[in-house]
């Protein structure tokens, strides 16, 4: 789920020098965000939990857990991660590939080929992104686990304090997702009417206005979402 946002990315690597050699080339990239590094093994298990990255490049001679069995447990608690591995020895590629690497690169890292790996992690979380998107799914992640949402089942999305949170018939769902990328995901039927909410124009039973404050009341569920002023004629527009 990258279109609209940043992909955020751990970097995996012992040595002092790489890991300013990789973020020297990652940091001017617009489309990538370093928001982590692991000095070894059990540290990338740590980040991977605490972080839920997108991205991990991943040396595979690390002290403590080695880059493939430290990437072997990352996936089991984040199926989605894309990884690329860096290493100074080609006999590890078969092993990388096995995790299904994204790319594979030799060190010492060169920015060129570098990124035609990174070109091939953003080629592949777009293409990933519009599949669910043709089937009217939303992917976020909450507490380490990644959540696949159908569109129909969302009531409406409100932005609380540093979290934005999904409301379901079922559950409630937050994520650091900003409102802008959730909505770059989202069909006609969603609507914002406020600068903290969206709200799925199929779910709403009706509106109301106490005091100066409009809210949109939904079907069969008892929160209820803002709509502001400059907002309620263009949401009464589409709902007729």
């Amino acid at each position: 789920m990258f279109i609209g946002s940043r992909i955020k990315v751990v970097i995996a690597e012992d040595n002092s020098e790489a890991q300013d050699i990789l973020m020297s080339f990652i940091e001017p990239i617009d489309t990538f965000e370093i928001i982590g590094i692991a000095d070894d093994g059990e540290s990338l298990l740590n980040l991977n939990m605490e972080l839920s990255p997108d991205l991990i490049i991943a040396d595979i001679d690390m002290p403590k857990l080695n880059g493939v069995e430290a990437i072997s447990a990352c996936l089991k608690m984040n199926p989605a991660l894309k990884i690329i591995f860096t290493t100074a020895y080609d006999k590890y590629a078969v092993k990388a590939f096995d995790l299904a690497a994204v790319d594979y690169v030799m060190k010492p890292v060169k920015k060129e080929r570098l990124y035609v790996a990174l070109d091939k992690v953003k080629s592949a979380s777009e293409s990933t992104n519009k599949q669910q998107n043709s089937k009217n799914i939303i992917t976020i992640k909450m507490d380490r686990i990644s959540y696949f949402i159908h569109l129909k089942n969302i009531i409406f999305i409100e932005r609380e304090n540093r979290k934005t949170i999904i409301h379901t018939h079922n559950q409630k769902y937050e994520t650091n997702e900003s409102l802008n990328t959730l909505l770059d995901q989202l069909d006609k039927r969603f609507f914002r009417t406020h600068r903290s909410f969206i709200v799925n124009i199929h779910a709403i039973s009706h509106l109301s206005l106490e005091g100066e404050t409009y809210f949109a009341h939904f079907k069969n569920y008892p929160d209820y979402a803002h709509v502001s002023k400059l907002q309620k004629n263009e949401l009464m527009r589409e709902l007729s």
